[in-house]
């Protein structure tokens, strides 16, 4: 019994080593300065550089990077985009300085275009009074806009029932 505790704490430390060297080997393929090098950091002009015409839908998410809840909501609409497999372009729109957008996108490792929108005119386009804020395109047809009167919770729910009843059949 007493020869049976030593193999047995050799056996743990063994595990434990070999859990610890996966870790690292994990949290090393994840950093974004691992040998794979930083994300593409794709900001564009204009809308037709982010999703040329003809490609398909395109939700676009206007944001600020220096709003929390932008940065949610952004992020939001990939996943959910993603987890429902449709066929939506997502696009990021903001109207700040190109570098700090430039520092936002790859500190967060987003690789989805975004268009640096400095003089608002898609802003001025989509009616955007606020950040953030979602409008769902097809084609030039604008099939979905954020009501800025419900929570973000409630504009969640409704993109998701436009989504399904346009893309789920």
């Amino acid at each position: 019994m007493i020869g049976a505790r030593p193999a047995g704490l050799a056996v743990a430390a063994a595990l434990a080593a070999t859990l610890a060297a996966g870790l690292e080997v994990a949290l090393a393929a994840s950093s974004p300065t691992s040998s794979a090098g930083p994300a593409e950091v794709r900001i564009c002009a204009g809308l037709d550089e982010a999703a040329p015409p003809g490609t398909g839908p395109v939700l676009l998410v206007f944001f600020s990077t220096d709003c929390s809840v932008c940065y949610d909501d952004l992020f939001e609409a990939r996943y959910l985009v993603d987890k429902g497999r449709w066929p939506v372009a997502v696009v990021g729109v903001a109207a700040g300085p190109r570098e700090e957008l430039g520092r936002f996108l790859e500190k967060h490792a987003w690789t989805l275009p975004v268009v640096l929108d400095r003089r608002k005119a898609l802003a001025r386009r989509f009616r955007v009074d606020a950040v953030p804020f979602k409008a769902l395109l097809l084609g030039s047809e604008t099939i979905y806009r954020d009501d800025p009167y419900i929570g973000l919770e409630d504009r969640r729910k409704e993109l998701k029932r436009c989504l399904t009843r346009h893309f789920s059949r």
